[in-house]
């Protein structure tokens, strides 16, 4: 049997390059048995054990000054510390997988509704619950500026997940003034919805709004807004604040703006 491997070997079985090797020695987390006069490194089945161990505790998250550290003072008890400690890093990162997968179950859902129970570019009245919306002030026509609010707003959530990966849908407010004059181009200010359940952000009471979806870039929203104007109109109704756009499907989800969905919500009540 083999009593001494060479750093070439080591490399090989263990799939771990020379250059990690040696910086291990440089450190002194894991040195070589021997060199010869060439200077050629060998290792004894002492240091295989202890590089075994070493990769054990890197796969468990452990940084090289703590690995040192318990390879220096290992016993019983201060291995089952470190077993604990995994365990609690490992508990956490399986609730936070436990609620991505939530949110990505969530979000395949909405672009299954969107997709298939939508009716386009007629109004509707509908109740809205309440909900809290975490605002950034600042107008804004510019996509890379709504891009960039929104990341802003979504730190503030729970969620680690930018855009598609998250529940919290987004938008943009127009004004009442801008929703009169017919300047539909215009945000006053970007919000995120927070569904994450935190108290981060405005409280929005429930209320009655005329909702219309369309596809299409923003651009094209100028024909919704008007076929909104006239729905209220028609059904004497008055507007009680700030329109909201929420956007369903964006560029985030798709290279196609003809798949684009946009809904207009528009707080109403009856004269």
């Amino acid at each position: 049997m083999k009593k001494y491997y060479s750093i070439g070997e080591i490399s090989k079985i263990y799939n771990i390059s020379v250059d990690t090797l040696r910086h291990y020695e440089k450190i002194k987390l894991l040195e070589p048995a021997f060199r010869k006069s060439t200077g050629y490194r060998y290792y004894s089945s002492e240091q295989i054990w202890k590089l075994n161990n070493i990769r054990n505790l890197r796969g468990l998250g452990l940084g090289l000054e703590a690995i040192k550290g318990f390879l220096e003072t290992r016993s019983v008890n201060s291995t089952e510390k470190v077993l604990d400690s995994q365990l609690e890093i490992v508990e956490k990162e399986l609730e936070k997988f436990s609620r991505l997968k939530e949110e990505l179950l969530i979000k395949k859902a909405n672009l299954e509704y969107f997709k298939n129970n939508i009716s386009f570019g007629v109004p509707q009245l509908k109740n809205i619950s309440k909900r809290r919306i975490i605002k950034s002030k600042g107008r804004v026509k510019d996509d890379g500026d709504i891009d960039f609010k929104i990341k802003l707003l979504s730190i503030k959530t729970l969620s680690e997940n930018d855009f598609l990966f998250t529940e919290n849908e987004f938008g943009g407010t127009l004004s009442r003034e801008n929703f009169s004059k017919k300047r539909y181009d215009t945000y006053e200010e970007i919000f995120v919805i927070n569904n994450e359940g935190t108290e981060e952000g405005e409280e929005i009471e429930a209320g009655d709004y005329v909702s219309i979806y369309y596809r299409g870039y923003y651009s094209e929203n100028y024909r919704y807004y008007e076929k909104a104007k006239r729905f209220i109109k028609e059904n004497e109704l008055s507007i009680t604040g700030d329109i909201f756009e929420i956007f369903h499907i964006d560029i985030h989800t798709t290279e196609n703006s003809e798949e684009y969905i946009t809904e207009i919500q528009i707080p109403v009540k009856k004269l």
